[in-house]
């Protein structure tokens, strides 16, 4: 896969509240652009789908990885494009950390493949500031 987002922020919370939030998927409405609902059956582990409501549609992510407290990739298939987010939290110092966000993306079939570059800019243009508005959620109190 072929990263398409690769951004970080350091937040002023110790990270298992960070994590808190970051996992609390009802409540990513707030930080995540474009999502207008989301819901994971059960617990964030592996296997489990998220499932979330964007531009009029419903859609899925399954948890393909998960480091309670640490990082977890979700990924979504869509048509010929696979992607998936990373999002990991390491703590930087007593009562903040540093949260990133890794984003991958694969494309099948040759519309996909030439699309791709599109694609991209457009993923990142939706998703780029996930962990900036993350931020100042958390930090406002928001």
């Amino acid at each position: 896969m072929a990263g398409t987002i690769s951004a970080s922020e350091t937040i002023d919370r110790p990270a298992d509240e960070v994590w808190a939030v970051l996992t609390d998927w009802p409540n990513a409405v707030h930080w995540m652009n474009g999502i207008e609902s989301m819901s994971i059956d059960g617990e964030t582990v592996e296997g489990a789908r998220v499932h979330f409501f964007t531009r009029g549609r419903d859609r899925e992510s399954v948890v393909v990885r998960c480091e309670p407290g640490r990082s977890v990739t979700l990924r979504s298939q869509q048509g010929g494009v696979t992607a998936d987010y990373r999002y990991s939290i390491e703590q930087a110092a007593e009562s903040s950390c540093v949260v990133r966000l890794e984003a991958e993306c694969q494309f099948t079939g040759l519309q996909y493949l030439l699309l791709g570059p599109l694609i991209r800019f457009a993923i990142r243009r939706t998703d780029g500031g996930q962990i900036a508005a993350l931020k100042r959620m958390i930090e406002e109190g928001g």
